[in-house]
């Protein structure tokens, strides 16, 4: 049982490190970055630095904002997400599991009238059934990753079906897939191929796809930042740490993205366009190549994720930032077509005890090797 008043006292301790006070760290932020924005030379300082941290190349000025069209009248916008069941250890001989995909359509009309549609769609898995070869080892992260394949190729599945009436696709979360950069090469490739088969799926249609990141952490911006406080004048961050104790870029090391976009993006605006150089971004097409860029929804400032594709059409660009927008305004900061998509695909705790009853009761019908661990059994009862 969890001693609240404990809780209470340590948590009363810690105030000002859970929440750290970052005007001066802000300050200095905005300053240096109102500075680099001006420096016609900055680019170039950031093409040949070699800095420890990821630098992004960008389009025009750093501080260059662009008003969105608001009261979008007639659009279609479709979302898709995941969710999962995974194996349970402590249920010997049953290793299936289950990745529910929800989703949701949105068509507003001024002519006719608006539509919408849901669907949620269960599939259940034999750990072979993701497995490249032989020598992959199934893992609970392998049920993430075929999660996310799945939400791409349902979402643009969807989109097809829907394909007269030009959608956008949004999807929750990131378009640049360095979360891959960590795992094995034989499961970053066979994944990343997959991933990138159905994104160029959506560039074949010239269907717009896009990511999109509520509060987001991301701190490419202030990496950039950090170098401009830079004590030399291109960065080479292994011969600082040599030479020196002290290091200026540290003055913004609490400061995210955000907090400096604040100073300058008002709402209803968004950034220029940013380019990602994570390592991961080397293995896509050029078509594919991914970008991001932030939008003042009212509420909170938010990062949007696409590809090179769609933001050299200007027309489909506008169209993009448009939908987020009246999607956000719709949803009180948040967009419907996502929300309702998570809806759809949550999978709750009875949803999970239901899965594995109903696998625990055909094993035990079709009188197969079946175990249950004693630590499951003594949490489905308590005994005096």
């Amino acid at each position: 049982m969890l001693d609240r008043n404990k809780v209470v006292r340590q948590l009363s301790t810690l105030v000002e490190k859970i929440f750290p006070d970052l005007k001066n760290q802000s300050d200095v932020a905005e300053v240096t970055f109102n500075i680099i924005a001006h420096d016609s030379l900055f680019m170039k300082k950031v093409d040949q630095s070699q800095s420890s941290f990821l630098l992004p190349f960008w389009d025009g000025n750093l501080q260059d904002t662009y008003e969105i069209k608001k009261d979008m009248q007639e659009y279609t916008v479709l979302s898709c997400d995941g969710s999962q069941i995974y194996p349970d250890r402590n249920m010997g001989g049953a290793r299936c599991f289950l990745i529910n995909l929800g989703g949701c359509f949105l068509h507003y009309s001024s002519t006719q009238k608006s539509k919408a549609s849901f669907f949620s769609t269960p599939k259940i898995f034999l750990p072979q059934d993701i497995l490249s070869d032989e020598k992959m080892q199934f893992s609970m992260d392998l049920v993430d990753l075929k999660r996310e394949e799945l939400e791409l190729k349902t979402l643009f599945e969807k989109a097809i079906e829907q394909k007269s009436t030009n959608p956008i696709c949004l999807v929750d979360g990131t378009l640049i897939f360095w979360f891959l950069e960590g795992k094995q090469p034989d499961v970053k490739e066979f994944f990343l191929a997959k991933y990138l088969y159905w994104l160029n799926k959506f560039y074949e249609e010239k269907i717009p796809v896009a990511g999109y990141i509520s509060f987001p952490k991301s701190r490419e911006i202030v990496n950039l930042i950090r170098l401009g406080l830079c004590r030399f004048d291109f960065a080479d961050c292994i011969v600082c740490h040599k030479k020196y104790q002290d290091f200026p870029c540290t003055a913004v090391d609490n400061v995210i993205d955000t907090h400096v976009l604040r100073s300058f993006l008002q709402p209803g605006h968004r950034s220029t366009i940013f380019w990602s150089n994570s390592k991961i971004v080397n293995n896509y097409p050029e078509q594919l190549k991914p970008c991001f860029f932030y939008v003042h929804v009212g509420q909170e400032i938010v990062r949007i994720e696409t590809v090179r594709w769609v933001v050299e059409r200007k027309d489909m660009l506008e169209k993009l930032c448009a939908v987020a927008f009246d999607q956000s305004v719709k949803g009180c900061g948040y967009p419907v077509v996502i929300s309702e998509s998570h809806e759809q695909a949550v999978v709750k705790g009875p949803d999970r005890d239901f899965f594995y009853h109903v696998i625990q009761k055909i094993g035990i019908e079709q009188q197969r090797r079946f175990f249950v661990s004693q630590k499951s059994l003594k949490k489905r009862r308590m005994g005096v």
